[in-house]
């Protein structure tokens, strides 16, 4: 097996671990060296599936029973590229069935799960940015020349290269405010629970979004993704936004490099300056200051552990809203 290499938070790989935050790769996978509780994240999430469909079929093992003999369109048609099956065909597929609420509650039941699915695996994705993010940072030198023009200083680097590594960056900042999207539809769509069905339910959280979090009872929940002026989650809503609407939170895209006695001993990204409550500063027409040293690769981490930690803490409220019946501790 190779020898893991370590990257730091610095930017500057080593064979040992040199701070408090590292992400190693081993050529099989690339880990953390601590608070990746994305596994708890993902199985909490399984966990409030299977706690649904006990509300939704008054009992997990009538929920089994029903799955063990359905058709593959019903989980899949319409939402997996799997399975090959068109709008009409679908519509079909249904009113063959005619009236069936066993049919309706399977239908509604994988579009919750299909909600929930699409926010785990949404997490996933970060979390692999997040680490693609630190290796490719720390192994890519970004130099154009064998040496710097200063042997003391900080240089800045431009090119694919860099623009590679933003575009991981920018694609992080989407799909974390996406999960926060996500979040409050889940929390809103099982607050709204159908009892009916007569008919096959539409999603009542088809157009929620995070701002809409107040239609919810977790609307300032302490501790989840929700709570009151949060300056982590603001700041991911900010750069989220900068990153759509202005294509990025940078004019050119840079890394910086800090060199001493010819030996580069540090790798950056400048974030634009903001302030306690994680809004960029601007003043009219200008808004990326750079005076405060804000690094991004200095702050990524509690940025994302604090968000997986209110992740973790939203799911497993939403897990009791449901009864928490299945699997009771």
């Amino acid at each position: 097996m190779k020898k893991p290499q370590f990257y730091n938070i610095n930017g500057i790989p080593s064979i040992e671990p040199k701070d408090d935050f590292w992400v190693a790769n081993n050529g099989i996978d690339i880990a953390i060296n601590a608070n990746d509780i994305t596994g708890d994240i993902d199985m909490n999430c399984i966990m409030l599936q299977h706690e649904i469909g006990n509300i939704i079929f008054e009992g997990i093992n009538k929920l089994h029973s029903k799955q063990a003999g359905m058709q593959m369109w019903i989980p899949y048609a319409g939402i997996d590229g799997d399975l090959k099956v068109t709008k009409e065909q679908f519509e079909i597929l249904i009113n063959n069935y005619g009236k069936n609420e066993d049919l309706n509650k399977l239908l509604y039941y994988y579009d919750v799960s299909n909600l929930i699915g699409t926010f785990q695996n949404s997490v996933q994705e970060t979390r692999t940015l997040f680490c693609q993010f630190y290796e490719e940072l720390n192994t890519k030198t970004f130099m154009l020349a064998p040496n710097p023009i200063d042997l003391n200083g900080v240089m800045f680097a431009s090119g694919r290269l860099v623009t590679s590594l933003f575009s991981k960056v920018n694609h992080l900042f989407i799909s974390l405010y996406s999960q926060l999207d996500f979040l409050a539809k889940i929390a809103y769509e099982i607050e709204n629970l159908p009892s009916n069905f007569e008919s096959y339910p539409k999603l009542k959280s088809a157009k929620i979004l995070f701002g809409d979090s107040k239609k919810t009872k977790m609307h300032e929940l302490e501790n989840t993704v929700f709570e009151k002026s949060i300056k982590n989650i603001k700041l991911i809503q900010t750069l989220r936004n900068e990153i759509v609407h202005n294509a990025s939170f940078e004019n050119i895209p840079k890394v910086f490099q800090h060199f001493e006695n010819n030996i580069m001993i540090e790798k950056f990204i400048f974030l634009p300056d903001f302030d306690e409550d994680g809004i960029i500063k601007t003043f009219k027409s200008r808004k990326r200051f750079f005076g405060m040293d804000i690094k991004l690769n200095q702050i990524l981490p509690e940025l994302i552990f604090d968000l997986w930690k209110r992740q973790l803490e939203t799911i497993s409220i939403l897990k009791k809203t449901v009864g928490n019946n299945v699997y009771k501790k």
